[in-house]
């Protein structure tokens, strides 16, 4: 080989270890780890999405990415209990992927650069992906009142994989910091002067009765309320199962203040009335029953969570509240999560009000 020859050859191989090293950072800087640890190649451009499995959607609205969403899947249709189908009726607009959890060919016939998916193991997530041929991410979509830095992770996570950086980083410290307003303003109330608090009626895979509690009810550990079921046993229970309690455990706990989840209502009813197997209890007596906005609808709203919390803390504690007005407190939150307001699409006439169906005659 003459020097000619050589120096071809030394170019050529120098263009392809630049080339690979070039090819090499590029899938690295698109690469990210779910949250089940696994790794990730992304697409360059992600212009289309797509969120399966419980609170999937949610997630995507709240990114403000709403736009780029291509299909939902059945169970989303229906959802008027959720602010986030509420604020962008467009949605239901688009073509379906499938049943809860999304049909993989369904799927691909929208065409979404990646899959976003809640409630999954890795083997969940690696099936899908293997069945559609698109990246599958897997988000956690946790408690608030128990994991609630896994929620932040994975808004963050969002926030990275569809540039959207700054939204997650406003949203979290929105959240950070409500939680700490409403503890603040409950920390040094003494456990004497707390009375005793009750959720029921919490919906979960369906409507439930005022026997469905939840022992965790996160606006009742942002208020620091006495949550009379927090002593429940919880080894049988989870946030897709539920908590249940029968009637005799409400009648032995008779707690001073009971909130119903809309969603339970009719059926709280039956029992509440009376004549009905609660009718005695001293909430119901003392006209303390109060319903609240529907927590669980195709897992928690979140941000209806925090909007439950200022009524309970309200209701509670007066005067710890005070300074807040109930709708104005609604419309900052639903505008900080959705963009916009959709509270006066969500209430109802029972909401956030003393039950009257309940008063004693």
């Amino acid at each position: 080989m003459n020097k000619y020859g050589f120096g071809i050859l030394m170019v050529a191989l120098l263009l392809t270890s630049c080339h690979s090293q070039s090819r090499e950072r590029s899938m690295q800087a698109g690469t990210v780890k779910d949250m089940q640890g696994r790794e990730v190649i992304l697409p360059d451009r992600i212009e289309r999405i797509a969120g399966v499995r419980p609170g999937a959607l949610r997630l995507l609205a709240y990114m403000g990415v709403t736009d780029r969403v291509v299909g939902i899947e059945q169970v989303e249709k229906g959802g008027d209990d959720r602010p986030y189908m509420r604020a962008y009726p467009e949605l239901l607009k688009l073509p379906l992927i499938g049943p809860r959890g999304g049909d993989a060919e369904l799927i691909v016939n929208t065409h979404p650069d990646v899959i976003f998916m809640t409630y999954a193991s890795a083997a969940d997530a690696d099936a899908l992906q293997g069945k559609t041929g698109i990246p599958v991410v897997v988000l956690e979509y946790p408690e608030m009142g128990t994991a609630i830095e896994q929620l932040y992770a994975s808004l963050e996570l969002l926030g990275k994989i569809l540039h959207r950086e700054e939204r997650a980083d406003s949203l979290v410290a929105y959240i950070r910091n409500t939680i700490r307003d409403l503890h603040k303003r409950t920390a040094n109330i003494a456990e004497s002067g707390k009375p005793s608090a009750y959720i029921g009626g919490i919906a979960h895979g369906r409507t439930r009765n005022i026997t469905s509690t939840h022992p965790d009810y996160p606006p009742f550990a942002f208020v620091n309320a006495a949550n009379i079921a927090g002593k429940m046993d919880r080894t049988h229970t989870s946030s897709l199962a539920g908590a249940y309690i029968n009637t005799e455990q409400l009648l032995l706990w008779n707690p001073d203040v009971i909130f119903i989840d809309e969603s339970g209502l009719d059926l709280a009813r039956e029992d509440l009335n009376p004549g009905g197997l609660l009718a005695g209890l001293a909430a119901v007596q003392t006209n303390r029953v109060y319903t609240l906005l529907t927590y669980n609808s195709y897992a928690a709203n979140y941000d209806i969570a925090l909007i439950d919390s200022w009524f309970i803390g309200k209701t509670l504690y007066p005067e710890s509240f005070a300074d807040v007005v109930m709708e104005e407190k609604a419309d900052e939150i639903l505008e900080m999560f959705l963009g916009k307001s959709v509270f006066r699409e969500l209430i109802s006439p029972d909401s956030f009000k003393p039950v009257p169906t309940l008063r004693s005659e």
